[in-house]
């Protein structure tokens, strides 16, 4: 198969679980801001201006920080890129990765109840990478491990 025939599997982003704690932080402070109004609590307006200030960081940070990492699964490759303005890309093949030690997974209780984790696959040098806090991350092992499978006996991967 051709680099031009590699077709997409799939393109993964971190999951907003991963950044409960910024959304609940940024949900709590207008909560608290907006109670305060219909309670008819006067707040001076620099105090308000600065929650609401604080409430808008918490939530930009966290889709900020989920914009700057795509993670693109290919019938050959796994392409990383992290980055906006300076972007880093990194291009693993999985032909390479056939004789790969350690492919795991790793999740927290708080991860494992919400179903997101990390994907990581140990390689010799350039081959070792991590797929970062995405969801359903034992879906992503077993693709990676069916891919890395299929690329090392030289078949292709069915689309059905």
């Amino acid at each position: 198969m051709s680099e031009k025939d590699d077709k997409i599997l799939m393109v993964l982003r971190p999951s907003r679980k991963a950044y409960s704690i910024e959304y609940a932080c940024s949900f709590f402070l207008l909560l608290l801001l907006g109670a305060l109004f219909l309670k008819g609590v006067a707040v001076v307006n620099s105090i308000s201006y600065l929650v609401s200030g604080l409430a808008l960081v918490a939530l930009l940070s966290a889709e900020i920080a989920r914009l700057l990492s795509t993670y693109t699964i290919t019938q050959q490759k796994v392409i990383i890129t992290k980055g906006f303005i300076k972007q880093q890309t990194k291009s693993v093949h999985f032909i390479p990765l056939g004789f790969v030690p350690e492919i795991n997974l790793k999740q927290g209780r708080l991860q494992r109840l919400l179903n997101y984790g990390t994907v990581f696959i140990h390689g010799s040098g350039e081959n070792s990478f991590e797929i970062k806090d995405v969801d359903d991350p034992q879906r992503i092992l077993e693709l990676i491990e069916e891919l890395i499978e299929k690329n090392r006996r030289g078949g292709l991967m069915s689309t059905g």
